[in-house]
């Protein structure tokens, strides 16, 4: 796509430019960040912290994403002409870590379709009782049509998709303004105060024992990490972008109205009902703290909202990975056969490819005891390997100014990048080992990449010193997995 032109009338050519508009690039920020993982935060959070430190893990995660939110919007700004995260970590270090990006946010994204099939199940049960045992090849079949339906209205068109997507966002968020509202009016602090620090846990009642707020908010921080994956959907579909400025706002507001949304969706029912009631409350939690607070309609209500929005993240996902893919072959670090594009302008050989492996990570869910957990954190872990190299490319771009006193932008992103690697490898540093067995197959693909454009001599020893450490922590991890080290 390319740019408006800088002469002659550049008011009409940006006005009737095609593309992604604002309002539809905060819509892809939201809607794919809010999936399925904020309809079940209020039991996730309350396994793992009382209200207090909760509120804390929340200011730590919220100033850590509009830390992130505030970075990749002004890269895109000074940058316009890279696209996304993959193009930033390619531009700051060269293209192998530029791959190591690209394959770690593919590896998310299609990762969290699987979480969302799982959650979708879920949702199912509650109205239909064959889907309420769980996970089956029932529903794993149900799965695959539901993943590969979806890639057919992906296939027809990203920015088809994306104005569907604008519609999903407005339906979704309904059910969840609707719960917090009804939250508000039924807040009671005497409950909320109750054992604000999480010092008087009752075991015989089924609570939990909690370690100290300091390891209560560790134990917080990969459920609310995962909830932000998707924030970068506006960065990452950046080229496809009506206005360039327009991605920098999306980013930045529609993570705002996330942090909001998330603290308030999760921090209020700790008023409503006792920590040990919403610790054994069904999944997912917001529908039976709804259907508690109002009546049984209001179960489902907020399930009926919820399968809208794991509808909406499905096609965001879809759309994010095989844009990611289709991006990496454009600049070299995957094969040409993934460079093409059909007459709607969709990667169809990235869209298929993401679905095979979609197709093969469901039928793995089938035999972990906790499938969604799993397939949330795994997802989590891929995708701070990638903010993180984002953040550090701002914190290359930003040193040289320092001693001009430009010291804003250095700051934020050394926070940014701080907050993200001290983040995963306190609370999922075995799940980081188990993304590693992804990503050697990867490094199939970009040598033949590099063969492809004669570039295998120019791969640096360090490069490949980089990758033989992460093949010997994949199979460290395949040790642990067969000793049960690890456990799925």
């Amino acid at each position: 796509m390319t740019s408006p032109s800088r002469g002659g009338h550049p008011a009409a050519d940006s006005s009737s430019r095609p593309g992604i508009g604002l309002i539809a690039l905060i819509a892809l920020v939201i809607s794919s960040s809010i999936g399925s993982g904020v309809f079940a935060l209020s039991a996730d959070i309350s396994r793992a912290a009382a209200p207090g430190p909760a509120l804390i893990a929340w200011l730590i995660t919220g100033a850590g994403f509009m830390g992130l939110a505030t970075t990749l919007g002004r890269l895109s700004v000074e940058k316009p002409g890279l696209n996304g995260i993959v193009a930033y970590a390619r531009e700051g270090f060269g293209p192998f870590v530029g791959f190591i990006c690209g394959w770690g946010y593919w590896l998310s994204t299609w990762i969290g379709v699987v979480a969302f099939s799982v959650m979708f199940i879920s949702a199912l049960g509650y109205f239909l009782p064959v889907f309420s045992g769980g996970l089956s090849p029932l529903s794993l079949a149900l799965n695959s049509v539901i993943t590969w339906s979806v890639i057919w209205l992906v296939n027809r068109g990203v920015e088809r998709a994306s104005a569907v997507n604008a519609i999903v966002m407005v339906c979704k968020l309904v059910p969840i303004f609707v719960f917090i509202a009804t939250m508000v009016a039924v807040f009671r602090s005497e409950t909320f105060t109750l054992d604000i620090w999480g010092a008087n846990a009752d075991t015989s009642s089924g609570e939990a024992a909690l370690e100290g707020t300091g390891g209560q908010i560790i134990d917080c921080l990969m459920v609310m990490m995962w909830v932000f994956v998707g924030m970068e959907g506006a960065t990452v579909l950046g080229h496809r972008a009506r206005r360039k400025a327009d991605v920098s706002r999306a980013t930045v507001l529609g993570t705002t109205a996330l942090v909001i949304l998330y603290i308030a969706a999760s921090i209020l029912p700790y008023g409503f009902l006792p920590r040990a009631e919403l610790m054994a409350v069904g999944t997912p939690s917001m529908a039976f703290i709804f259907q508690e607070a109002v009546g049984p309609w209001g179960g489902a209500f907020i399930v009926g909202g919820l399968i809208v929005s794991i509808f909406g993240a499905w096609l965001s996902y879809l759309m994010l990975a095989s844009e990611t893919l289709s991006e990496m072959a454009r600049t070299g670090l995957m094969p040409r056969m993934f460079a093409g594009h059909n007459t709607w302008g969709a990667p169809t050989s990235c869209l298929i490819a993401t679905g095979v492996v979609i197709q093969i990570l469901s039928v793995v869910t089938l035999f972990s005891a906790e499938a969604y957990r799993f397939a949330y954190s795994l997802c989590t872990a891929a995708i701070v390997v990638s903010w993180s190299l984002a953040a550090a490319y701002q914190v290359k771009l930003a040193w040289p100014r320092r001693r001009e006193g430009q010291l804003g932008p250095l700051v934020i992103a050394a926070f940014t990048c701080a907050f993200l690697v001290t983040s995963v490898l306190i609370s999922g540093a075995r799940l980081l080992m188990l993304c590693c067995i992804a990503y050697v197959p990867g490094f199939f693909f970009y040598l033949r990449a590099r063969r492809e454009r004669g570039a295998v001599a120019g791969i640096a020893t360090w490069e490949r010193a980089l990758a033989a450490g992460v093949t010997a922590a994949a199979a460290s991890a395949i040790v642990l997995l067969a000793i049960g080290g690890i456990s799925l």
